[in-house]
């Protein structure tokens, strides 16, 4: 008798194991499934608060960390990647922004203002978006073009050169790119071929000015790479949503 009840509790302990790890893991998921999903409407809804920003459309906005409710529970958010394209400033359209936030303190559990404590990341003009401003801005440049556009390349880790295709001739020119003062850019030719005495004069300086940067960013430094050019952008305490 005393084994019989014995055995049989044995044979229910053993049923109830699996059936405990099974529960178990179901909770989990279901926990993760939470996490994941409150994040994903955390992010859609920074996203739309951060358009305010100064943005013509809604940025890609994701929260990093895991778990993601923990961070809420606190109000602050560690990480942050926001990315934007085609933001137009000044004469510039910037081809793409992506900036890390980092310790962004919540206003509220709505996740929809707070503070983010720095900002970091790169600001990126195309070849193709700075070739088309600088036709604009130098007149005699775009006629003499006739529409053929200004092909730019990477010629240094501060210069950019171009093949101009022009209606009376073929020639080649070199610019300099800096920063010169807060949000402005300066292109300075360094070197020409073949190209009319006239035109040299008016594209040996330009000055492009960026009014301002979305999410109260600014340039610290520019560069030129095989994508366009570069520039190192910054912020610090920038509050978001209201």
């Amino acid at each position: 008798m005393t084994w019989t009840a014995t055995a049989t509790r044995d044979r229910s302990h053993s049923r109830a194991g699996p059936k405990f790890l099974i529960t178990l893991v179901i909770v989990v998921v279901l926990l993760v499934i939470i996490d994941f999903g409150a994040k994903a409407v955390a992010e859609n809804v920074m996203a739309n608060k951060i358009q305010q920003q100064g943005l013509p459309r809604k940025p890609d906005v994701t929260i990093d960390g895991f778990p993601f409710l923990t961070q809420v529970a606190a109000k602050d958010f560690r990480q942050v990647s926001i990315s934007a394209t085609n933001v137009p400033e000044g004469p510039v359209t910037i081809s793409k922004i992506h900036a890390t936030g980092h310790q962004i303190k919540l206003n509220s559990y709505a996740f929809s203002s707070g503070t983010i404590t720095s900002l970091s990341g790169t600001a990126l003009i195309s070849f193709s978006s700075l070739a088309s401003t600088l036709t604009k801005q130098i007149g005699p440049l775009g006629t003499l073009l006739n529409g053929a556009g200004l092909k730019l390349t990477a010629a240094g880790p501060h210069e950019v050169r171009a093949v101009l295709n022009l209606v009376v001739t073929t020639g080649s020119a070199t610019w300099r790119v800096t920063r010169a003062s807060g949000q402005d850019l300066r292109i300075s030719l360094v070197g020409s071929s073949g190209l009319p005495a006239g035109l040299i004069s008016s594209i040996s300086s330009v000055t492009l000015h960026l009014p301002s940067l979305p999410l109260g960013l600014a340039i610290n430094s520019v560069s030129v790479t095989n994508a366009g050019v570069v520039g190192q952008i910054s912020g610090h305490n920038v509050p978001f949503g209201s």
